[in-house]
C-alpha cells in the first residue's frame, strides 16, 4: 500500500515537473520570438521563468529522492558492510526527513512573510513561493517513506 502511494506521488510529481519544464521552454521561446521579431517583450515572463526553474529543480530533487538517486555522501560506505549500510538507512532517512521538515516549516514562515510584506505590484507572483515549503515537505515525506519501503 505504501509503495502504491509512493508510485502515485511520483507520477503526480513527474507531471508537475514535466508541465513546468514545458511551460518554461514555451514561455522562453515566446519571449525570444517577441523580442527578436517584434522588438518587445514581457518582463513578467522573466519572473515566471525564474520561478518555473525553481519548480523544476524542486520536483527533480523530490523525484531523485524517491528513487534513491539523491545526493549522498558515501565516504564511509566503502569501509562498511552491506548489513551496516542497511541498518543505517532508516536512521539516516529519518534525520534527513527531520531536516527537510524543519526547512519546510521555515520556508512556510518565509512564504507568509512574503505575502505580508510584498508590494502590491508583485503580489501576482507570490503563488510561486509555495514551491519552497511544498518541495521541502515532499522531500521529507519521501525520506520518511524510505524507512517503510523495502529495497530490492
Amino acid at each position: 500500500m505504501i509503495e502504491k502511494f509512493q508510485q502515485g506521488l511520483v507520477k503526480v510529481e513527474s507531471i508537475i515537473a514535466a508541465f513546468s519544464l514545458f511551460l518554461l521552454l514555451a514561455l522562453s521561446l515566446f519571449q525570444i520570438i517577441t523580442r527578436n521579431f517584434f522588438d518587445f517583450g514581457f518582463p513578467e515572463i522573466e519572473i515566471i521563468n525564474r520561478n518555473l526553474l525553481v519548480v523544476c529543480g524542486a520536483m527533480g530533487a523530490v523525484i531523485a529522492t524517491s528513487k534513491l538517486r539523491h545526493i549522498k555522501i558515501d565516504v564511509l560506505t566503502v569501509l562498511m558492510s552491506k548489513r551496516q549500510i542497511a541498518l543505517l538507512r532508516c536512521p539516516l532517512a529519518l534525520f534527513s526527513a527531520a531536516v527537510c521538515l524543519l526547512m519546510c516549516y521555515y520556508a512556510g514562515i518565509f512564504v507568509m512573510d512574503e505575502w505580508q510584506y510584498a508590494p502590491a505590484n508583485e503580489r501576482w507572483a507570490l503563488p510561486f513561493t509555495f514551491i519552497y515549503p511544498f518541495g521541502f515537505g515532499l522531500l521529507g515525506l519521501h525520506f520518511l517513506l524510505i524507512c517503510f519501503i523495502r529495497t530490492k
